[in-house]
């Protein structure tokens, strides 16, 4: 049976079965939150990648009015206005860097916040799904084993035979399918 979907191949015990289907219901939403968080971590790549672009777009501009400024004050005797403009796009370019490289180092954190984030994710669910697995096998076995007990305890007239002395368990009134608690958890 396939641990993640809907499948038409759920066990006949009424009990097992809606266990099943609680445990495919948790992958689902399992991988729900994988595809959700995934998702996020591939945007705030794409965000990152933009904002270095765009730093280094700030560099080369601040780059050149650098360039600008020392032009300007060879040409100072000529044009001061010119020289004073230069400065000023000089220190606008740089308060751009600031605020471009502040932005950057801000995605970059939550970037790799994001990235831990999906490792636990990723972590968790294979926990989750190795947990998952282990209850399945351990409900198959518990109910492949009282279908063997039931088919055993019959001879071949039809009659209940006793093993061992003892009562067959439905006639001491205890339930012949396992019975599962709280969790899904299988009381003995």
């Amino acid at each position: 049976m396939p641990l993640f979907g809907k499948s038409d191949t759920f066990s006949e015990n009424p009990d097992v079965r809606q266990v099943e289907k609680m445990i495919a219901k948790e992958a689902r939403e399992d991988q729900k939150n994988l595809d959700h968080t995934i998702k996020d971590l591939s945007g705030a790549e794409k965000t990152h990648n933009q904002s270095i672009k765009t730093a280094d777009k700030a560099q080369h501009a601040l780059d050149k009015a650098v360039e600008n400024e020392h032009k300007a004050a060879k040409a100072l005797n000529r044009a001061v206005h010119n020289h004073d403009a230069a400065i000023s796009n000089e220190q606008n370019a740089e308060k751009t860097v600031q605020i471009k490289q502040q932005h950057e180092t801000r995605l970059e954190q939550d970037l790799e916040q994001k990235r831990r984030h999906l490792n636990e994710l990723q972590q968790r669910k294979a926990q989750n799904d190795q947990l998952r697995e282990t209850k399945l096998s351990q409900i198959h076995a518990q109910a492949a084993a009282a279908a063997d007990a039931r088919s055993a305890s019959f001879d071949n007239n039809g009659q209940r035979a006793t093993v061992g002395g003892a009562p067959p368990a439905t006639a001491a009134g205890a339930p012949s399918a396992p019975v599962t608690g709280a969790g899904g958890a299988l009381k003995a």
